[in-house]
């Protein structure tokens, strides 16, 4: 083992004292350069469970955003890229749900696009990128006051719907992949409910 305690170290020979001073100054060289030039992550908590009593499971992702989703959904998968946790119920009802900050988006890099005005270029820029792959999008309900827009993506085998909103700097987006087992109605409150 190559861990030694402190007299060890004192009574190492002047020549290793000067090795293990010079290691310990380079490291701390490299962690302040690397601290400054860096750009600083945030670090999240990411938790949840299903709540039996209240038939409701919790998600969190700390400090972006929560939601209580109704009834009992299990996690399935998580795409990085996207930030999407997906769930799906015991009906095989498949959902994804993404939490954010509004400036770490290639549209809104300098977080100049706030409230209503983020949700707005969201959808632009989100169905642009739909529409050029064959899609179509509907923007099913808008809401300023609550700065949040609804809309659904379909076409050749895909039909998914979204709600995206922004609150105090973070995203929250939720979606419902295609589904026969609800009506249109049906995601559509579902999705409200999230908020």
């Amino acid at each position: 083992m190559i861990i030694a305690s402190f007299a060890e170290v004192l009574l190492l020979p002047h020549q290793d004292m000067k090795r293990i001073k010079g290691i310990i100054l380079f490291a701390a060289v490299v962690s302040f350069i690397s601290c400054g030039s860096a750009k600083q992550a945030t670090s999240t908590i990411v938790g949840g469970d299903y709540d039996a009593k209240k038939d409701i499971t919790e998600y969190f992702v700390f400090p972006y955003g929560q939601v209580s989703i109704p009834g009992k959904w299990e996690k399935t998968s998580y795409n990085s890229a996207s930030r999407q946790q997906f769930f799906r119920n015991d009906e095989s009802v498949n959902i994804a749900v993404s939490f954010g900050p509004y400036d770490k988006y290639e549209f809104n890099k300098d977080g100049s696009l706030k409230g209503y005005e983020f949700v707005e270029a969201y959808y632009e820029w989100e169905s642009k990128y739909f529409v050029s792959n064959g899609l179509e999008c509907k923007i099913l309900e808008t809401d300023k006051a609550n700065k949040h827009i609804l809309f659904r993506v379909f076409g050749n085998k895909f039909d998914t719907y979204f709600l995206v909103c922004e609150k105090n700097g973070f995203v929250s987006n939720f979606s419902i992949n295609a589904t026969d087992k609800w009506t249109e109605q049906q995601k559509v409150d579902f999705l409200k409910s999230l908020l």
